[in-house]
This record gives C-alpha cells, sequence and structure tokens, in this order.
C-alpha cells in the first residue's frame, strides 16, 4: 500500500506525441480546420470586441425645462363654458382653457428623473381662519374636509395649446470606475417609436454646422412628438382605474404616465484599433405609454398668517426616466479570458482527429464509399445494359493469394 502511495506521489504521467506522416490528406484536413478556426476567432475577436469589458453605466441627473410656445392658438378642445351634458366621444370632450407659463405648468419645476406637465386643472380657495398652519392644540388641528367652506376660483379647466410646448432634456452618465463622465450633447441620440423599428428624430455630436439643438445644453422636443412617439393621445378615450368612463373622460382630463428609457452604448477602442474601428457613443429614447394608469397631483398652499389655504388640484403628464445600457472599454483580462476560452477550439479538433486515427475512421469511412460506389456502379450498369448480361470475374495474382491479400489486381468484362 505504501508503495502504491509513493508511486503516485512521486510519478507523473506524459502523453505520448507521435508524428504521422502516413495519412497526407488527413492531416492537410485538419490544418485547413486550423486555419479556419484562427480566422474565425480574429473575426470575433474584432466583431464582437472581445477586448472590451463591459459593465452597466452609472445613471447621472436628467432635468427636463419647459418653454411656452411663442404663438398660442385656441384648440378644438377649449369651449367658452363649462357643459353639463356627455361628449359624444372622448375626443369631443372640452372645457373652458387657460393659457398658462411653462412654470405654472411644470409642477414641481425642480426634479431629477421625472417631471410633471398640468393638462387640466382646478383651483379652490379656502377662506381666512380655515387652518392654522402653527396649531399646537388638537382642537387647532389643521384638517380641510369637503364641510369645509370654500371658494372656487378657477373650475377644471384645460392647460391650451400644451402639445406645442417644447421640452428640453438634459441627461448624463458615468462609469462604474469614473473614468468616464458623458453628457447628452457629447454623445449621438435618436428618439425611436414605441416599437423601436422608426427614428423620429436624430442628434449628431460630431455636426460641423451645429443644428439649434445642439446649441443648447439639451435634446429639444415637442410634446407632441414626446407623445407620438410614445402612442400617446391625450384626446383618447382613459382608461385609468380612477377616469370617469360613462362620461368619456379623455387621457387630457385623467392624466397619462410616460416611461421614457435611454439606452446608451460607449464603446472606447484602444489604438490602434480606433484606426478601423469607430468608437461608439449613442444612446436612445425609448418612450413607452403605461396602460391603464392615470396621474394626479394636489399642490397645497397655506397662509401663515390668516390661516387662508388654496388647493390646485391637478391632472397631466408624467414623464419618468430610466437610464440603462452598457459602457465598454479596453481590458487586457477580457480579452486573455475570450481568446484563452476560444482556443479549445483546437483541443476539440485534436481529439476528435485523435480519436478518427487511433481507431482508423478515415479507413473506414473510405471502404463504406467504395461499397456504396461499387454497388452502385453494378446496378446503373446492369439497367443501361439489360438485355446483355454482363459477368465480372475477379483476377487475383498467385503471390497475393498465397500471402492471403485480397488486394484487386485487375478485372475482365466477359460478354455471355
Amino acid at each position: 500500500m505504501l508503495r502504491k502511495v509513493k508511486y503516485f506521489l512521486t510519478s507523473y504521467n506524459v502523453n505520448e506525441i507521435s508524428e504521422i506522416t502516413d495519412r497526407p490528406i488527413y492531416c492537410l484536413i485538419y490544418r485547413v480546420i486550423q486555419l479556419f478556426i484562427s480566422i474565425y476567432i480574429i473575426l470575433l475577436i474584432c466583431e464582437s470586441k472581445w477586448y472590451l469589458k463591459t459593465d452597466p453605466p452609472i445613471p447621472g441627473a436628467v432635468r427636463l425645462t419647459l418653454r411656452e410656445p411663442n404663438n398660442f392658438t385656441k384648440p378644438s378642445y377649449c369651449a367658452e363654458s363649462s357643459s353639463t351634458s356627455i361628449p359624444p366621444s372622448c375626443a369631443d370632450e372640452k372645457l373652458p382653457c387657460v393659457y398658462w407659463g411653462a412654470k405654472e405648468i411644470q409642477y414641481p419645476i425642480e426634479e431629477t428623473g421625472v417631471a410633471f406637465f398640468t393638462t387640466r386643472a382646478s383651483v379652490t380657495k379656502y377662506p381666512r381662519k380655515t387652518c392654522n398652519i402653527l396649531a399646537s392644540t388638537p382642537k387647532e388641528a389643521c384638517i380641510i374636509n369637503n364641510n369645509t367652506h370654500s371658494k372656487s376660483v378657477m373650475n377644471d379647466s384645460f392647460i391650451a395649446d400644451i402639445e406645442n410646448y417644447t421640452v428640453m432634456i438634459e441627461h448624463s452618465i458615468a462609469s462604474i470606475d469614473g473614468r468616464f463622465l458623458l453628457k447628452n450633447r457629447l454623445m449621438n441620440g435618436q428618439l425611436l417609436t414605441a416599437d423601436d423599428k422608426n427614428v423620429i428624430k436624430s442628434w449628431s455630436a460630431n455636426d460641423e454646422v451645429q443644428t439649434a439643438d445642439r446649441k443648447n445644453d439639451g435634446d429639444i422636443l415637442t410634446m407632441k412628438t414626446i407623445l407620438d412617439a410614445a402612442g400617446a393621445n391625450l384626446s383618447a378615450c382613459s382608461s385609468a382605474p380612477g377616469a370617469n368612463k360613462s362620461a368619456n373622460e379623455s387621457n387630457r382630463s385623467s392624466g397619462i404616465i410616460v416611461v421614457i428609457v435611454i439606452y446608451y452604448e460607449y464603446s472606447q477602442n484602444p489604438f490602434p484599433i480606433s484606426l478601423f474601428i469607430n468608437n461608439v457613443y449613442n444612446y436612445k429614447y425609448k418612450p413607452r405609454i403605461i396602460v391603464d394608469a392615470g396621474y394626479k397631483i394636489t399642490e397645497a398652499t397655506s397662509n401663515i398668517y390668516d390661516g387662508s389655504y388654496t388647493i390646485k388640484e391637478r391632472h397631466g403628464i408624467r414623464f419618468v426616466f430610466n437610464q440603462h445600457g452598457e459602457i465598454r472599454s479596453f481590458s487586457w483580462t477580457a480579452l486573455i479570458l475570450n481568446v484563452t476560452a476560444s482556443l479549445y477550439l483546437y483541443k476539440v479538433v485534436s481529439l476528435i482527429m485523435d480519436f478518427s486515427i487511433r481507431h482508423r475512421v478515415d479507413i473506414w469511412i473510405k471502404q463504406c464509399c467504395m461499397k456504396i460506389y461499387r454497388w452502385c456502379k453494378r446496378n446503373f450498369h446492369m439497367d443501361d445494359n439489360d438485355e446483355n448480361e454482363v459477368e465480372v470475374i475477379p483476377l487475383m495474382s498467385n503471390d497475393n493469394e498465397f500471402w492471403g491479400r485480397s488486394e484487386f489486381v485487375n478485372t475482365a468484362a466477359i460478354r455471355v
């Protein structure tokens, strides 16, 4: 037992290397396969960029700024006064309209990653001494309910021309290691449709003639362009749970939620690969509307001096931004791991070659092919000469018969 243990600890097995020279065709095929594998690995390294490591981006800030149109118009959904009758369709829903500035429509003004724009609003004011914001006893608690006396300052009204307001979007990302920090104006951008098939608008960071958008810090889009890209229609019927479907309430009245995914693609190739393969600095806006969802915000303002209270009920468009994508940078570790893994293809081919040579698979395949060839030749020959039968007699030499070899020497066709 000890001898076996000693032998195991002090011995090492080495695979024997044999040189095969009597299979030229077989070895040539092996070299050709090796050549194709080498070309395949090189193409994968260049095309799939195996020399780059992939990391998710670190989301930065996404900020939206709203601007009113230069010239206001009176849309078809604006009415002179409120109506108590039910509209025949959601597109025919009409309310009185008000013309608000950008700062009044966007609430709250400073938010990161989200934004809300009012499409319908009402204002209610509660008189003096309604609510003591500095209440210090239970009896003085500041509670406002339906029984509290109030005065309507503005009935339900639509915000006129909301589709023609423009939005400027600014956003940025960073890499995990902090080496890359990019803003949208330094990258190429695209606004895609909801199905990701069509490009509605694009921006280029390398335009020699800068467009009006690129002179600004962000991407400028009209509200209608964003809504059309998301497949949203403010005049369509609302499917939100709180919407009054029997009264044909529209999305303009109940509000909607639009999720905008910003997908980044950043790849920086090292020199000299960058001379042949361009670096990639792209982002894409992918807007989607959330079905069966409305949005409402209540803005409450109190006057601590006289106890009056003002409440604005806001319904509108809620934009929610999500930043995703991939940042790819050069890494020796990624390159070595990918190349090492691909080299196992050579080992697989070598194992197949060793097995086939050891078990003489090539000779077996050759014999099978010869049998098939002779069978086909014999059958086709008999079909072509069915009137004249031909008998094929093999002639064997005496020397071959003496040594027991069945080598085929000659054949003669004897016509009977």
